[in-house]
């Protein structure tokens, strides 16, 4: 069982105006064991540490889950986490915490590792946010995401984390670039232009949403590294991803239909928007009755990835979710716009949105009640 309290010791004044992707090694400590599930933090400080904690931190984590208070010289607790202030940790280590910490005597202390260790200087916090920004990268779906997506957008998220700027207003800004795409589409669908125009048009559409897609990642990984993550941040950031997504297919598929016309374009628009709104309306319902997240991305941890492996469909979805993932969708949209045949995947995509959505339905219908009362028991 997890312990309820723990001490931090001060560690001096050098330490303490170390920072870790823009917050100081005290400041983190606390969020990070408070969104552990640590419910009373006590700080023994000296008298210096103190004032430049009520100077400092004290304003930065008014919003901490668990009670915090000054020791003064009061022993820990029994059965309580007992850490350096400059030490660099990570929730995974406090949650999982029979492997990273050891007893003394009464209370647990940390055990030393190359990912849990104490933090002296600069280089040893640039090496804190290797380490956090690795979690993140494990932690990621999808190859395009691993190793493309991630490694444009973790660089500028660390650039960001300094100047504390709260996560959904980069998911809003993300937003405002969707929306810019889609509004190129449209614009190459006027026929108002020249067929140069109209190609740069696509172009350029393609290319804002695939950078929409790339920095998709920037609130959710600036939320991390400030230990900002929140239900309303996730729901946001569904808001603004789907949004985004859905206009950017309305273009499209009003580019395709001035292009091809006919009833098998209408046809085909429709299949698409319907396998949509069933493969979302799936997802939607898991957040809402079963998971604390308002991100896309629980539905597959939480439930997906805990189904019977031996059921084949099972198998099949967790294998297709990486080919109806946004960043699929939008790195094949900037490709194809190269071509000035950018609406030619709105067929592929209806395909695949609809052999998602039935899928999904059928998990849902043979696992969700089954999964719901096993959790809630």
């Amino acid at each position: 069982m997890l312990p309820e309290s723990a001490v931090i010791t001060g560690s001096g004044l050098k330490s303490m105006s170390l920072k870790i992707a823009g917050l100081f090694l005290l400041e983190r400590n606390i969020m990070v064991l408070s969104r552990a599930g640590i419910k009373k933090i006590s700080l023994l400080l000296s008298e210096e540490e103190e004032n430049f904690f009520n100077k400092n931190i004290l304003k930065h984590i008014r919003n901490a889950e668990a009670e915090i208070a000054l020791m003064s010289g009061k022993a820990p607790s029994d059965n309580s986490f007992v850490i350096p202030s400059n030490v660099f940790i990570q929730q995974h280590n406090i949650t999982g915490y029979e492997t990273y910490f050891k007893k003394n005597r009464k209370n647990l202390e940390p055990i030393y590792s190359d990912d849990l260790f104490i933090v002296n200087d600069e280089s040893d916090c640039r090496k804190a946010e290797k380490k956090i920004s690795e979690y993140i990268i494990k932690n990621t779906g999808g190859y395009i995401a691993q190793k493309i997506n991630k490694r444009i957008s973790i660089p500028i998220s660390l650039k960001l984390t300094p100047t504390r700027i709260h996560p959904n207003y980069l998911t809003v800004f993300n937003m405002i670039i969707g929306l810019l795409s889609s509004f190129f589409i449209f614009m190459a669908a006027s026929g108002s232009y020249s067929p140069g125009a109209i190609y740069a048009f696509m172009v350029l559409g393609g290319f804002l949403f695939q950078a929409a897609s790339v920095l998709d990642g920037v609130d959710g990984e600036v939320a991390k590294f400030t230990l900002k993550v929140s239900k309303i941040g996730g729901w946001l950031d569904t808001f603004s991803d789907n949004t985004t997504l859905i206009l950017f297919l309305v273009s499209n598929s009003w580019l395709f239909y001035t292009r091809m016309g006919g009833m098998v374009s209408l046809l085909t628009i429709a299949v698409l928007f319907t396998g949509l709104a069933i493969m979302l309306g799936s997802i939607v319902s898991y957040l809402r009755k079963y998971s604390e997240s308002g991100s896309l991305v629980a539905y597959d941890k939480e439930f997906l990835q805990k189904l019977p492996e031996s059921d084949r469909l099972v198998t099949f979805a967790l294998k297709m979710k990486y080919i109806t993932k946004k960043e699929m969708f939008s790195i094949f949209f900037f490709l194809f716009a190269f071509t000035g045949h950018i609406y030619y995947i709105i067929p592929m995509a209806a395909f695949v949105l609809l052999a998602a959505a039935i899928i999904l339905v059928i998990i849902n219908r043979r696992y969700m009640n089954d999964f719901a009362e096993g959790k809630n028991s």
